[in-house]
């Protein structure tokens, strides 16, 4: 797992990269980046509104994705019954929920299903936020 402070420098130097640069990553380099920097550089190009195409998975990674064993406490897709992969949401740090009530703030937790793309937040109710 990347340290916060890497994915909030790889997040700004691809908010910095050209149009050019984002479409070339996203549409062509894909194999040659992360995960967490394609998303990224996605993420950019729709924020300004540039369309992208983006490719189609070969079948090796078609195959691969239906074969992903789920975690043993995952819970299934509501939509297609498909596999729910963990992931994180962030806009200038990680998404938290506070609460009104008490003015507890939790970690949201996301998760995307891999088969139909549904997306599900959760909150999660163990880990304390630690304020920095």
């Amino acid at each position: 797992m990347f340290l916060d402070e890497e994915l909030s420098e790889l997040k700004d130097r691809i908010s910095q990269m050209s149009d050019r640069e984002l479409l070339q990553i996203v549409e062509v380099e894909y194999n040659d980046y992360r995960r967490e920097a394609l998303e990224f550089a996605q993420a950019e190009l729709q924020k300004r509104s540039l369309p992208f195409e983006k490719p189609e998975p070969d079948a090796d990674e078609v195959e691969d994705a239906d074969s992903i064993v789920p975690p043993k406490n995952s819970v299934p897709c509501r939509d297609c019954g498909g596999v729910m992969r963990s992931g994180l949401l962030f806009a200038d740090k990680e998404l938290t929920m506070l609460f009104s009530d008490d003015n507890e703030e939790r970690f949201v937790q996301a998760f995307a299903c891999i088969k139909c793309g549904a997306v599900r937040l959760a909150v999660d109710l163990e880990t304390d936020v630690v304020e920095g």
